[in-house]
């Protein structure tokens, strides 16, 4: 494992910590898991839905022309959700999802992750 790599799983462990969050996973446009931290959730379902939920993205962009959308959020009955947060860091498009218990902010924690993503990226790309 890289040291990028190893940065990338280290800022998803501290914002899980931090937001009390139940999982987190960084995808790659193609829907493929790039940084995963362990969880009580199937990563590569998290990583399928991820996928699904950008092609929603694709499609909002192209048929209603929401060309910002930074955000999709899926809120289960009981107020978890699922939040992916859309990102381009070099040349990359990437989905940072999270699994948050109900109530929980994210926003700000998400915010602050993406940035540290974008830092580390930006590294990883230069190698």
């Amino acid at each position: 494992m890289s040291r990028e790599e190893a940065s990338l799983l280290r800022i998803l462990r501290a914002m899980n910590e931090e937001g009390h969050f139940k999982a987190s996973v960084l995808v790659s446009a193609d829907g493929l898991p790039v940084a995963v931290v362990a969880s009580p959730f199937d990563n590569d379902t998290i990583a399928a839905m991820v996928a699904l939920v950008k092609n929603t993205i694709q499609q909002a962009r192209e048929q209603i022309g929401l060309d910002e959308i930074d955000e999709v959020s899926i809120v289960q009955g009981d107020k978890m959700r699922l939040i992916c947060r859309y990102l381009v860091a070099g040349d990359e498009e990437l989905i940072l999802a999270v699994i948050a218990p109900p109530y929980q902010t994210y926003r700000r924690l998400t915010n602050r992750a993406l940035k540290q993503i974008k830092q580390v990226w930006k590294r990883l790309s230069a190698t």
